[in-house]
């Protein structure tokens, strides 16, 4: 296994696979509507990145995040269906760490939510994180159509979490 992060952005990237993943593996309420994404992904954003998940060169899942000055956000992180359970996701959320020099924060689904939010949890356990279930997180509606939806943060290195959740609240979720 050979597992890079190729940096998608511009117009040549084909999203094909990338869309895929994304509409299996996230629910509506929690996808960024596909129009937005792509026009961060083709037109650039400041903070915003997108990368296609590589196994030499097949395309396996991608990892999208944002870098603030104080904290990196795991927005949306998935492994096609196709190619789980053989490792590929702890190669590729080591690969994304070593790109950071920041703590790192993401959303998970409640423990309480089903087996998978627990398996989800106790894989970003395994890779750092600690949960932070006592502090209170609900994650805005992307938009007006949508619903907000209770999550659970996780942390990786000392984060102010009213400082990160001002942060994917404001910038994220544009919900400031």
């Amino acid at each position: 296994m050979n597992i890079t992060l190729i940096k998608a952005h511009g117009t040549d990237i084909s999203l094909e696979h990338f869309r895929k993943v994304y509409f299996e593996a996230f629910p509506a309420d929690e996808r960024r509507p596909w129009d937005d994404m792509t026009d961060k992904i083709h037109n650039g954003h400041d903070m915003f990145s997108a990368y296609m998940i590589m196994d030499g060169d097949t395309s396996v899942g991608f990892i999208t995040a944002w870098q603030f000055p104080e904290v990196a956000y795991i927005e949306h992180f998935a492994i096609d269906r196709a190619y789980r359970q053989h490792g590929l996701g702890a190669l590729a959320i080591d690969r994304f760490l070593s790109l950071t020099s920041t703590p790192v924060v993401l959303e998970v689904e409640l423990p309480d939510s089903g087996p998978m939010a627990r398996r989800r949890i106790d894989f970003y356990r395994r890779h750092g994180f600690t949960a932070q279930p006592r502090f209170e997180y609900i994650q805005p509606p992307y938009t007006d159509e949508l619903q907000e939806v209770p999550m659970m943060l996780m942390t990786r290195g000392d984060i102010d979490l009213d400082k990160a959740r001002h942060l994917l609240h404001h910038f994220v979720y544009e919900a400031i």
